[in-house]
């Protein structure tokens, strides 16, 4: 009878706790948490499907588009244009005027970054795509690992508003990198 009971009460937890812990777990970490780190290592493709928001929804918005401080830029941190790198490698980006701030809710003076690859600079006011070459950092990451196959690449870094709209080319910057097999 022991052995029945118990079973009970693990039947229960699985029917009541597991669902629950698993919903918590993706609202956390679908939505971000103060304490998650700025560092990304994943994929692009990762990037761009698990970024915790509805893009679809955030693009049909008819609030009028952000507008970024005079002084703002942004900047690569620690690459410059015609570098030679082997992947996967760390991109660090930078802002300055401008505050990181997670996507889903539009902020006066903040946004978050996108990293384009082989793609110009997304016109001001216009939602920033999600795929796989429209990388998004709708947590508020600061950088990230790239893992591309050798080649040259133009990366642009575009910084965009808390609905992923872009803030123009005035707050995008692009690079060419040239990706070697790694030795």
């Amino acid at each position: 009878m022991k052995y029945c009971l118990n079973s009970r009460k693990m039947n229960l937890m699985k029917t009541l706790f597991y669902p629950v812990l698993a919903a918590f777990t993706i609202v956390f970490f679908a939505c971000g948490s103060p304490e998650q780190s700025s560092e990304s290592t994943e994929t692009t493709e990762e990037h761009s499907e698990n970024d915790g928001h509805d893009h679809g929804a955030m693009e049909s918005e008819t609030a009028d588009a952000s507008v970024a401080p005079e002084n703002a830029s942004v900047f690569f941190v620690n690459l410059i244009d015609g570098e030679i790198v082997t992947s996967p490698f760390k991109v660090e980006m930078g802002v300055e005027g401008i505050n990181v701030h997670p996507a889903g809710e539009l902020i006066d003076g903040t946004g978050h970054h996108h990293i384009l690859i082989n793609e110009g600079a997304t016109p001001a006011g216009v939602a920033v795509p999600a795929d796989e070459t429209h990388i998004h950092f709708g947590g508020g990451q600061t950088e990230t690992e790239l893992d591309l196959a050798p080649g040259v690449y133009n990366i642009t870094l575009q910084f965009a508003d808390g609905l992923h709209r872009s803030y123009g080319a005035g707050m995008s910057v692009s690079i060419e990198v040239e990706v070697e097999e790694a030795e």
